[in-house]
């Protein structure tokens, strides 16, 4: 696996997490569907109890401010090969309404039969955004 295919898998995963209309926020069971194949069973219900995936929609809503993911940067990537997977840095620029953001956060994907990704591990530290803590 190459730096770009796993770029496109993070930007794939964290877009469907970082969009959120101010107006039209998307309901909770719609995104968990789409959040689910991204990621271990064990993440899953661990984010989803924690209320990770709908926290930008919520924000965006209470804030009547639109939530975008401009970018993902990778800052360095150590590869595992005992366990098939890949422990990466990365920073999420986010659109906060007309603010753009950085998020450092931390992640371990698992390369599936060669050619499928499973995240095994997610972690984004906070900011804060308007004087309010953005998750």
């Amino acid at each position: 696996m190459n730096e770009q295919d796993l770029k496109s898998f993070i930007t794939e995963y964290k877009k469907i997490i970082y969009t959120a209309d101010a107006q039209n926020s998307e309901e909770n069971t719609t995104l968990l569907k789409e959040v689910e194949p991204y990621m271990s069973k064990e993440i899953f219900e661990k984010n989803k109890i924690n209320g990770v995936f709908d926290f930008p929609q919520r924000f965006a809503k209470e804030n009547q401010k639109n939530i975008k993911l401009h970018d993902v940067i990778i800052d360095s990537i150590q590869e595992a090969p005992e366990d098939n997977s890949y422990k990466i840095n990365y920073t999420l620029l986010v659109m906060i309404g007309d603010e753009q953001i950085e998020k450092a956060g931390e992640m371990t994907i698992q390369a599936e039969d060669g050619h499928k990704f499973l995240i095994i591990y997610d972690w984004e530290s906070p900011v804060t955004v308007d004087n309010k803590k953005f998750l």
